[in-house]
């Protein structure tokens, strides 16, 4: 006689041996990539129009529309630095509610500089350069004056990483 057989509380699915997630060894998963077939937990998977893959396999789909060279994202920083750093000049001048106006527009502006600029490649990262160029370029402003260039900078920097992360 078999052990299942002998002890009713066992059954076939209990025989079965456990797989494990590749990335995380301690969870049992039977989910797997429908692209490379690797094993992975719920953690690990990404759901996709087609089913369900795992990081590795989307991360290296998304890269083909990633194009931008690294010079692009030189090109994206000096840009972003300089326009922010006289619209924040600017913004300085006018006050707090012209910062409120003036942040997103200037944001959406640096964004369309930046992605004529680089002949619309789009980078993993250019939105994080172009931000942080914003509020670096606007760091001189924060220093002659607070609260203003710092409303812009957010408001700004805001409006084009999520122009850069989430398209047109």
């Amino acid at each position: 006689m078999n052990e299942a057989s002998e002890n009713p509380d066992l059954n076939a699915d209990s025989l079965e041996l456990h797989t494990f997630c590749a990335v995380h060894p301690a969870v049992a998963t039977t989910l797997r990539c429908n692209r490379c077939g690797r094993l992975m937990c719920t953690r690990c998977a990404v759901r996709t129009p087609v089913g369900y893959r795992c990081k590795e396999c989307v991360r290296g789909q998304q890269d083909v529309f990633y194009t931008a060279a690294n010079m692009d994202y030189v090109v994206a920083g000096i840009i972003s630095i300089g326009i922010s750093l006289v619209a924040s000049m600017i913004t300085m001048r006018f006050g707090l509610l012209f910062s409120i106006i003036l942040g997103p527009a200037a944001g959406t502006l640096i964004a369309q500089v930046v992605l004529a600029a680089v002949r619309r490649r789009r980078g993993r990262y250019t939105g994080y350069i172009v931000a942080g160029g914003i509020v670096a370029g606007a760091l001189p402003a924060i220093y002659f004056s607070l609260l203003g260039p710092i409303l812009f900078a957010a408001l700004a920097a805001g409006t084009a990483y999520s122009w850069f992360r989430y398209g047109r």
